[in-house]
């Protein structure tokens, strides 16, 4: 998945004050002292407990409106009841509205049931009310991203980045959705930025290597395939990827080592042992070579590629024309097209 998502570790913010919306009475007091037990059991992850406390502060107070906000935390991540806490959550922003972060919660659980629409309006009232949420901004960047709204992403995530410079989502993000506008130096500009500040970030190495592979420039591609490898070196894309570019600047034995990682990570990989045949043919490992060409075809029978080069490798380095003739006439059954190995086939009434 090209969006990289963020969460905050909870959804809610604690209020552990006296709460909104209380009268100061005695019966105030009662419903504070269970509002404080509830985000006490909350914090603690006794989440069954911390509702029912809630609901006692809600019979003592029914319009108490950071208990309904808090409830409506505790339904959706300690007891996974999002009808629930989409409930109590709207109670609470319509008796207090200016409840910014009751309103980035609930566009959280309209996140989770895939209504975008409405997550998009709830994380917009929450900037209404707090002009400066970095984590609103963000999320509703993130319901634009989902919904495949481009520019309303790009303007969202460059927002929220100019409320939070350094918020790496937003920056990766961003640089994706440039990228597949075609704005590839705005884009590149971006993952510098973010691999300056967060220098083993993986997923925004290897973006910045196939940015650097689009604009031709092979030499930081490599770069940065080899930087991602540092921090993982299971990067499976990563091999592949060094194998080919490596394979291009001659770089033979250390194109077919990333060929044999890309194996070591995926056997079944037929493409990688293709590949891999045709650098030890290279390296005159011919045995290898061969063996390499066979489980590729082992693996995929219909890998038509393999057929054309195993029979190339019989006819030009093992000089067997009878066998090069059976892997050409495979070759051909499944649709190659190459001219030469037509009028070869033709010729010798193969």
């Amino acid at each position: 998945m090209r969006i990289r998502l963020w969460r905050p570790i909870s959804i809610g913010i604690l209020i552990l004050t006296l709460g909104f919306g209380l009268p100061l009475t005695s019966r105030a007091d009662e419903a504070q002292t269970l509002y404080n037990q509830g985000a006490t059991l909350y914090n603690q992850q006794k989440f069954k407990e911390a509702a029912q406390s809630l609901q006692k502060a809600l019979k003592v107070f029914p319009n108490f409106a950071a208990a309904h906000h808090l409830l409506g935390v505790v339904s959706f991540t300690g007891l996974q009841q999002a009808q629930q806490a989409v409930t109590h959550l709207k109670k609470a922003v319509a008796l207090h509205p200016n409840l910014a972060r009751a309103y980035l919660d609930l566009g959280f659980v309209y996140q989770h049931q895939k209504d975008l629409e409405a997550a998009k309006g709830a994380f917009r009232k929450a900037l209404d009310v707090y002009p400066k949420f970095g984590e609103a901004q963000l999320n509703l960047a993130l319901a634009y991203d989902q919904l495949g709204d481009r520019k309303g992403a790009i303007t969202a995530y460059e927002a929220t980045i100019n409320l939070i410079p350094q918020q790496t989502t937003a920056m990766y993000n961003l640089a994706a959705l440039y990228d597949l506008e075609g704005d590839t130096a705005q884009a590149r500009k971006q993952l510098q930025a973010l691999t300056n500040l967060k220098p083993d970030d993986t997923e925004a190495w290897l973006l910045s290597a196939q940015l650097a592979e689009k604009d031709n420039d092979l030499k930081e591609a490599v770069q940065a395939y080899q930087t991602a490898l540092k921090s993982n070196p299971d990067l499976l894309d990563a091999h592949y990827a060094l194998g080919f570019l490596l394979q291009e600047e001659s770089q033979t034995q250390q194109a077919a080592g990333h060929f044999q990682d890309v194996i070591r990570l995926n056997p079944k990989h037929a493409e990688a042992h293709l590949n891999l045949g045709v650098l030890f043919a290279n390296l005159e490992k011919l045995d290898q070579a061969e063996k390499e060409y066979q489980e590729a075809i082992r693996l995929n029978p219909k890998l038509v590629e393999a057929y054309y080069n195993l029979g190339v490798f019989y006819e030009f380095h093992l000089r067997d024309t009878t066998r090069a003739l059976e892997q050409y006439r495979k070759y051909v059954e499944l649709g190659g097209k190459d001219e030469r190995i037509r009028n070869l086939l033709e010729k010798t009434g193969s």
